[in-house]
């Protein structure tokens, strides 16, 4: 079996025996921008702390956001180019048009010696009945001792009530009948979250959160974006594991494009505040159309810069964030921006003198908020709330203040002082 995505022509696919696989969740359906489609790139990774990858993965569907030819084709691109095990696909209700083309049966079986995996195709939050007859056939047929049963849509169930109606699930309950003592494993996708419940014995794990956004789910805690790893324990006993996929900043294969890719970063930063200050000029001129245009191409560049730095790819966890932001402001205060300080006031240069006179007072501030945030961090999930501002006119940063009456660095009043949100 090759790796990258399996085209299913055949309704059992029997594979090696296996000790562990992963599940993605709804990559695509909200978007196929490079930020969304990095993070599934992560998922599909192996886990770092795993001594081996797992035998193949399982997307339970929306792997594009709707039915379109290009859409298809660029994501099985995708996934072929880094996929470093074989791909299995599940039917979701942004998969509509061309599914077949490209991913095959949308009802069939895959299993080793301990292990059936049924997948179902109820993305219209039906059950078909050539669905239900292979059902039956895939758990008479191709009898193991760990049944999983994966579709897109969930049960019943009682955390959401997002899921297919109940008698839909009832025609599915009772072809389990027979067999409900070897249902281990209830998968599905479809929520952008992450909850588990129980269900005719066996445990139902809903995960949707390998690239798509996360949403709020009544009585749950918000997830990261996440996959879900199964695997048999020392015991032998099947189990699972939901591991965050966690952005992280690595250089990339190939040097040249690791410079292409920082280039496009570093134009894409300056371009959208050039054009800020185009909108902020143009809105003083009383020309407030094209001040919208600007912002609205300002807002763009500012998206493409977050792509771009995803792709790179990504950020860094929050406590080597906070180390690599408070030394490049220590660098800042230290050495760069004192040097372009003392060249300035060497050679007379008011205006440039004065500028960096304002930023370095606001970075001496950022480096001390990093540096008190990194000693928080070392024990805490996050840093205490505190109140922050800023001063629309020179930059310099508040910290604690309730309400700040004037900035301490160039005298702006109250009202040019924001408060962050």
């Amino acid at each position: 079996m090759e790796n990258g995505i399996q085209v299913i022509s055949r309704s059992f696919i029997p594979v090696d025996d296996f000790d562990s696989f992963t599940v993605l969740g709804d990559p695509g359906c909200d978007g196929l921008g490079a930020e969304i489609v990095s993070t599934f790139v992560r998922g599909l990774r192996p886990a770092p702390e795993a001594p081996a990858p797992g035998s193949f993965q399982l997307v339970v569907g929306d792997i594009v956001p709707f039915g379109s030819r290009t859409f298809y084709h660029n994501m099985t691109d995708l996934v072929n180019a880094v996929a470093d095990r074989p791909v299995f696909m599940v039917c979701g209700n942004h998969d509509t048009d061309y599914y077949d083309d490209y991913f095959g049966r949308r009802d069939y079986a895959l299993g080793d010696r301990r292990t059936l995996i049924v997948v179902l195709d109820n993305s219209k939050r039906l059950i078909a009945d050539r669905s239900l007859e292979f059902l039956s056939y895939a758990l008479e047929h191709h009898r193991r001792p760990n049944i999983i049963l994966a579709m897109h849509i969930p049960p019943p169930n009682g955390v959401s009530p997002n899921a297919i109606p109940p008698e839909e699930w009832e025609k599915i309950r009772s072809r389990f009948a027979p067999c409900r003592d070897r249902l281990k494993y209830i998968i599905c996708g479809h929520l952008h979250s992450y909850f588990e419940d129980s269900l005719e014995g066996a445990r139902l794990i809903v995960s949707g959160g390998a690239g798509a956004r996360i949403e709020e789910e009544p009585g749950i805690q918000a997830p990261y974006n996440h996959v879900v790893d199964f695997f048999y324990d020392a015991a032998g006993v099947l189990s699972h594991r939901k591991r965050d996929i966690h952005p992280v900043q690595e250089r990339h294969g190939d040097p040249r494009m690791q410079t292409m890719l920082s280039n496009a970063f570093s134009q894409e930063c300056m371009a959208h505040v050039r054009y800020r200050l185009y909108a902020e000029d143009a809105e003083k001129r009383g020309m407030k159309n094209t001040a919208k245009l600007f912002r609205a191409a300002a807002d763009s560049e500012w998206r493409h810069a977050k792509n771009f730095y995803y792709t790179l790819p990504g950020l860094q966890e929050p406590v080597p964030a906070i180390e690599e932001a408070a030394e490049n402001e220590r660098r800042e205060v230290d050495e760069v921006y004192k040097e372009c300080l003392d060249y300035a006031r060497e050679h007379k240069l008011g205006l440039p003198a004065y500028a960096f006179t304002d930023a370095l007072a606001a970075e001496k501030v950022h480096l001390g908020l990093f540096r008190k945030a990194r000693g928080h961090l070392e024990t805490r999930k996050d840093i205490p709330e505190e109140s922050y501002f800023t001063c629309s006119s020179c930059g310099y940063t508040f910290a604690g203040a309730e309400d700040p009456k004037n900035c301490p660095v160039c005298g702006a009043p109250a009202d040019k002082i924001e408060p962050v949100q």
